[in-house]
């Protein structure tokens, strides 16, 4: 039977004492069929562990998600293994840029409630979270834009063609096989995954 990680249900106590009234109504952590068909943390690990807790953005309440997850991150807890909150995402220890909030672009920007994973190996590891207020965001604006992932065929003319003239290409808002080829040649330079797509991380080594 699945049970959640023990450092994950000290911490959901921890914020009921905090907030007792705050709502749950984006709370979760057990995934659903949606999760179940992706590699998320919020499905059972090979012990029947889930390592992922939602905690639902309720400021009027007493919990805003958002202060809480920039505490967290300034926090840097060592059981952390990443955090979604507003259209960002940052990695703990061992992660890429560790502690610093980068551009989330999956679908869901977690505006609605914040995201925690915890490192497989912290399962147990139920000792009290350092969560003592008052928090603050880093900043109260509307989730991060993401912009659109770039790949051959991409309908994103303006895109392409700022992406093009980054590469020194031809300008003509087409990604075609030349642009392609490109953008695999500027990522096996740049020490990324030689995939031909422009998302977060080609885009900020390009500057877009």
């Amino acid at each position: 039977m699945a049970r959640i990680a023990r450092p994950l249900d000290t911490l959901r106590t921890q914020v009921n004492a905090i907030a007792p009234g705050r709502s749950k109504a984006s709370d979760g952590w057990l995934g659903d069929a949606a999760h179940q068909k992706t590699a998320s943390d919020h499905n059972p690990n090979a012990l029947g562990v889930v390592t992922a807790l939602d905690l639902t953005h309720d400021p009027k309440n007493g919990f805003d998600s958002w202060a809480f997850a920039e505490m967290l991150r300034q926090r840097k807890d060592s059981r952390i293994k990443y955090i979604i909150s507003n259209g960002r995402i940052t990695a703990g220890n061992g992660g890429p840029s560790p502690w610093v909030w980068r551009v989330y672009t999956g679908a869901n920007k977690h505006d609605k409630h914040c995201h925690i994973s915890v490192l497989a190996g912290s399962g147990d590891d139920a000792k009290s979270w350092d969560i003592a207020g008052p928090w603050k965001a880093e900043d109260t604006r509307p989730a991060a834009t993401v912009k659109p992932l770039l790949r051959k065929g991409s309908p994103y003319t303006a895109d392409v063609t700022a992406l093009q003239r980054k590469l020194g290409l031809t300008q003509d808002g087409v990604f075609g096989p030349k642009t392609e080829q490109a953008v695999k040649d500027f990522q096996k330079s740049n020490g990324l995954v030689a995939d031909g797509l422009v998302g977060a991380y080609t885009r900020e080594k390009l500057g877009l």
